[in-house]
């Protein structure tokens, strides 16, 4: 009966918790052993701490019998995407350059403001090397595979993130995005992700990626992301990108919706997405939307975008020793050569033209409420047969996700439809920065369309 526990939502999940149908501790119990199952050779996961989460389903389960409960999280088991530290857990990013670090002294903001919700604390999941690509193998943990077709790649560097919540095991995974690693597994994965608003999410300590990174939760809902997003987006001292008022956005009856399927490369879209996306835009304009066409910006910028990815993987590494960036993989030591071999005025030529995609793209939301866009121009693709020695510029596979790290507006992917094999994709919803309600209410009104078909 709790392995049934494990497909519920978090609403119905602490409903069953508030009324004695299920508890913390068995709902923990059955989802560890699904995951030591792992029938499919998933392997989502690269740390797990089952005394330690069963200490706290425990407490949860001792408020929940109080009438104490702390909050929309209280008892939900909750995984941690392993480039975020977590007091006593190992932070290995997916590398073998990490094996001599000790265990994390202190939790990340978000991380904290998780234990004090009563969330269920229970492992990390895998991340490629340092979070640098969107496939979804590491040399730490080794490959993370897609539930819904285990030959395919569960896309990254949330890999592991989006593998756990598809696989059914449990209902929320934190996941991190600096070019789409929250949204493009959750399209490949058949989830829903959210990048939020930059800041909403405390970001400490930052990283050579610091204003592109946004933090976000993968769930198999949106009214679970808003759950989610309850907790996680509070402010904290440690970063000061979140200290900013929260109010929540309007939410017009008849909404402006903007709408692209050619965004920041010039990537082939998948006909079978181009015909879901366009079948959405009639039924909403058949509900009274009005919808407007993106103009082509010609701003595709993939390139400069790569160029600036470089950069600031040299800038990751550049203080370690020779010794140290020896055990990264082949292909992250390559990519930290070719940052050290960027020029200047190449990489300011870079910074001018992702600067000029940035404002073009946010100038359109002064005519539109949000913006609708594939998530990924295609399905997840096959798994490699063996890892990449040289690296790759995945930005020119997907111009739809990253150039709203740029921006830093709030983004979520949910599911679309699904291919002839199956497969699923994705649809993006962007709004303008600080409406991350209202890119939440507007991916609940498309999912309750798409479900009822």
């Amino acid at each position: 009966m709790s392995a049934q526990a494990l497909k519920l939502d978090i609403g119905a999940l602490t409903a069953a918790y508030a009324r004695g149908v299920h508890e913390p501790v068995t709902v923990l119990q059955a989802l560890l052993a699904e995951v030591g199952a792992d029938a499919q050779g998933l392997n989502a996961f690269c740390h797990l701490d089952a005394e330690g989460a069963l200490a706290q389903a425990q407490a949860s389960a001792a408020r929940w019998q109080a009438g104490r409960a702390l909050g929309p999280l209280d008892g939900v088991p909750v995984s941690i995407k392993d480039l975020l530290p977590v007091a006593g857990w190992p932070t290995r990013r997916g590398s073998l350059s990490t094996a001599g670090d000790p265990p994390a002294a202190q939790d990340a903001p978000l991380v904290a403001q998780l234990r004090a919700a009563g969330a269920v604390l229970f492992g990390k999941t895998t991340t490629t090397e340092f979070g640098w690509t969107i496939e979804s193998s590491n040399p730490h943990a080794g490959t993370t595979r897609n539930p819904r077709d285990a030959s395919r790649c569960a896309g990254g560097s949330s890999s592991g993130a989006a593998a756990q919540v598809a696989a059914g095991w449990g209902p929320l995974a934190v996941g991190s995005d600096a070019g789409g690693s929250v949204r493009i597994p959750a399209a490949w994965c058949g989830v829903v992700g959210f990048k939020p608003t930059f800041g909403a999410i405390p970001a400490a300590p930052q990283s050579a990626f610091a204003e592109f990174a946004h933090f976000g939760p993968l769930t198999r809902s949106v009214a679970d992301c808003a759950r989610a997003m309850a907790v996680l987006g509070q402010a904290d001292a440690r970063d000061p990108a979140s200290l900013y008022p929260r109010t929540p956005a309007q939410r017009p009856a008849q909404l402006r919706i903007g709408w692209s399927l050619a965004l920041g490369a010039p990537t082939p879209l998948d006909p079978a997405i181009a015909r879901a996306l366009q079948a959405l835009l009639e039924r909403l304009a058949a509900a009274g939307h009005q919808l407007v066409a993106l103009p082509a910006l010609g701003l595709d910028a993939d390139q400069a975008m790569w160029t600036v990815w470089q950069s600031r993987v040299h800038e990751s590494f550049v203080d370690w020793s020779d010794a140290q960036r020896a055990a990264l993989a082949p292909a992250l030591q390559r990519l930290w050569e070719q940052g050290a071999e960027v020029a200047p005025a190449r990489l300011a030529r870079a910074r001018a033209q992702l600067r000029g995609l940035a404002g073009a793209l946010a100038q359109q939301f002064a005519g539109i409420d949000v913006l609708l866009t594939p998530a990924a121009p295609t399905v997840a693709p096959p798994l490699p047969a063996a890892p990449d020695t040289q690296p790759r510029n995945w930005f020119a596979g997907n111009g739809y996700c990253y150039p709203f790290n740029l921006t830093q507006q709030p983004a979520l992917s949910l599911p679309l439809g699904r291919d002839a094999q199956g497969l699923p994709f994705g649809l993006q919803v962007v709004g303008r920065r600080y409406a991350d309600e209202l890119v939440l209410h507007v991916g609940r009104v498309v999912e309750g369309m798409l479900a009822a078909g």
